[in-house]
Order: structure tokens, then sequence, then C-alpha cells
């Protein structure tokens, strides 16, 4: 397992994904910190008795966009390395001088997993890692707020939204071809963030069908009810609201405990579908 793991982390560091990822980050971080330093030098401007909540809104609206586009990343470099991670290598004919070695079916997808899980997680951290400290740095208001227990639960959850989404891909890379597989996966996580928002404008509005469609695109997609307790774990023990909903009048719904619950169930669930999958596949 751990040598297919290996090999596994090795290959997608050889892909040209990989390199695209790394221009699209270092453009992004450098963007994003142009836009906070601007922001900053505005909130000071707006730094007044009579404006608090207006500095306090502004400033924690940044940050959040820098989390959101940040989480957008990790997804996108998840989906890429990871859509063909197996049928790739059953079109072309790799598996079979894989599979033809002492090596079970069930190590190989396992081994594939980790090997992906690992580059997502170091990436995962690299980035929110440079987001946070971009705040700090440029001094940010509401990172004064902020404290380390806060940050690094948020990051447990940021990390855990891409390895969400890799269960769901490994998955389908089992079970479709790599073309099809890419449009589910990216389908399913546009449909997630849809959802959501499906969500949260239904109970602004107290609509029980938006709930109830917003829920359903939850269960099948449940990256964005992630990055919801990824914010409630940041900002909450600060005391401060997800101002996106603050700014629309609508409000924003902490995810159930069950619902968390149901995402380890879903990434454990499809991954033990995954090797079930493969075990039965003909790879002929």
């Amino acid at each position: 397992m751990m040598t297919i793991a290996v090999a596994s982390f090795k290959e997608t560091l050889r892909k040209k994904i990989l390199l695209l990822i790394g221009i699209l980050t270092l453009v992004y971080l450098v963007l994003f910190g142009f836009i906070i330093y601007h922001a900053v030098k505005d909130i000071n401007q707006w730094d007044s008795g009579n404006n608090l909540k207006i500095y306090m809104m502004a400033s924690q609206t940044v940050s959040i966009l820098g989390f959101y586009f940040s989480s957008m990343l990790v997804a996108f470099l998840t989906i890429m390395a990871s859509i063909g991670s197996v049928s790739s290598e059953i079109e072309n004919g790799v598996i079979h001088s894989v599979i033809t070695r002492p090596i079970k079916r069930m190590d190989y997808i396992l081994g594939k997993y980790l090997g992906l899980a690992a580059l997502i997680i170091l990436y995962s951290v690299f980035l929110y890692t440079s987001v946070v400290l971009i705040c700090i740095l440029l001094q940010l208001p509401v990172m004064k707020m902020l404290g380390i227990p806060p940050l690094l639960k948020g990051l447990l959850f940021f990390i855990l939204q891409p390895i969400a989404i890799l269960s769901l891909s490994i998955f389908g890379s089992v079970r479709f071809k790599t073309t099809v597989n890419g449009i589910v996966v990216i389908a399913l996580y546009i449909l997630g963030a849809i959802g959501g928002m499906m969500e949260q404008i239904g109970t602004a509005i107290e609509n029980t069908n938006l709930i109830n469609w917003g829920i359903f695109s939850s269960l099948l997609a449940p990256f964005d009810v992630i990055y919801h307790q990824m914010l409630d774990a940041v900002f909450s023990d600060a005391g401060l609201a997800n101002p996106m909903f603050a700014m629309s009048g609508m409000q924003g719904n902490t995810p159930s405990q069950w619902m968390m619950v149901y995402i380890f169930v879903y990434i454990i669930g499809l991954t033990a579908l995954a090797v079930r999958r493969f075990e039965k596949r003909d790879i002929g």
C-alpha cells in the first residue's frame, strides 16, 4: 500500500497540472496581499466609534474571501489530480503491470488515496497558512481577535473539504472513464455550492421547498457544509457572524453534529465503495 502511495505522490508531482496550480497560487496570493493592503488602508480610515460595525464587517469579509477562493483552488487541485487516478491507468493499460505484481486491489486503491491525500493536505496547509500570515503581516484588524486554537480548528475543516472531494473522485475514477468522472465531480461540487445557497435563502424567506432541496444537495455533495463549518470554527469564538449572510439579511446556519457525522460516513463510505467496485471490476 505504501509503495503505491509513494509512487502516486511522486507521479502527481510530475504532472503539469501541479505547475499550473503553482502559478495560479502565486498569482492569487499576490493579488490577495494587494487587496488586503488596500483594504487595511481604507478600514483604518473608517475606524471610529460610529463605524465600528463597518470596520469589523469589512475586515472579516476580506478574510472570508481569502478562505473562499483558497478552498476553490484546493478543490481544483484535488479534482484535476484525482479524476484519472485509476481510470487513466486502466485506459492506457498501465494497470496491468501493477496488478500482476503481488499487490492486492484494495492496497492499490488505498495507496492511490493516501498518496493523493498527502499531497492535497500539504498544499492545503501551505495555502491556508499563507492566507492567515498575509492577513497578520498586513495587520488586518480582525486577525487580532482570532486565537491560535480557532485557526487550527479552521485548518482541520479546510483540509476536510478536499478529502471529501477526493473520496468522491476516487470512487468516480473506479466507476467511470476520466472525462465522465471529471464532469460528474465538477457538477456535484457546483451543486453543493448552489445547494448551500438555496438552503440559506430558504431559511431567510422561510421557504420549506428551498430548504429541503438545499439539504438534499448537501447530502449529495457536502463540501459547502464543510466550508461553513470552517468559518464557524474560525470566527465564532471571537463573537463574529458571517458578514456574507448578514449583508444580505440572511442568517448562516451552523451545521449540526449529525451532519458532521454524515460527512465522515460519506468519506469512508465512498472510499469503501471504490475498493469494493475495483475488486469486482474486470480490467481485462
